[in-house]
């Protein structure tokens, strides 16, 4: 069942490693396909993962297929995709410079031209609840409403989206613009953001990208 996808959703979790968002078996990432999710394994390491390791669950977290148990952050992917209609993909990462932030409990503002347009706005961060939790996935929705991404307090970042490529790229480019803040912060001044009418134009520009 759904080999291609597994494949799929196998090859990303190769690139989080290469790209340095996750270590080991960090994170986790998914991908829905009808009334199905294709989700990473609990504790298996990425480099060590097979297509037989993925699992698939329904929209309950029931196991369709797998005989490993589903990533413990399966009710968040859950709540995610029935949350966002426009939710296909959700990558959840433990990147250095977005978990940094998300340990400060500090947003990330919009500071870049680009950042808007694909993430949607300033990143918020999340209250704090144990991983696995359902009350994780009910913040996680809440501070993610009207963006692509999301800090989560403690723990890391997801970004959403409608394909596994996109998300990951999501997460790249959010985990870069973490990076570039933090450096711009620890100069001599503060990092200056967007003109607010920029933002309100650029926000426009995120309802139709998200799209594609």
């Amino acid at each position: 069942m759904y080999e291609k996808e597994k494949k799929e959703l196998l090859n990303i979790c190769l690139k989080m490693i290469e790209h340095d968002l996750v270590i080991g078996s960090s994170g986790n990432a998914s991908m829905r396909v009808g009334d199905h999710v294709v989700i990473t394994p609990s504790s298996v390491n990425y480099t060590e993962m097979s297509v037989d390791d993925i699992v698939v669950i329904d929209l309950e977290g029931d196991i369709v297929e797998g005989t490993r148990n589903p990533s413990i952050e399966w009710q968040m992917h859950l709540a995610l995709y029935k949350d966002r209609s426009d939710a296909g993909a959700v990558v959840h990462t433990h990147s250095v410079y977005a978990s940094s932030m998300a340990i400060q409990h500090k947003p990330l503002p919009p500071i870049l031209d680009e950042t808007v347009p694909k993430l949607g706005g300033e990143i918020r961060v999340t209250k704090y609840y144990m991983p696995g939790t359902k009350d994780l996935g009910i913040t996680v929705v809440k501070q993610i409403k009207d963006r692509s991404a999301v800090l989560i307090a403690n723990h890391g970042a997801v970004c959403i989206a409608r394909t596994l490529e996109r998300a990951l790229y999501l997460a790249i480019f959010l985990e870069r613009t973490c990076k570039i803040y933090q450096i711009t912060e620890m100069a001599e001044g503060s990092a200056h953001h967007l003109p607010e009418d920029v933002v309100e134009d650029e926000e426009d520009l995120w309802e139709i990208m998200r799209d594609m």
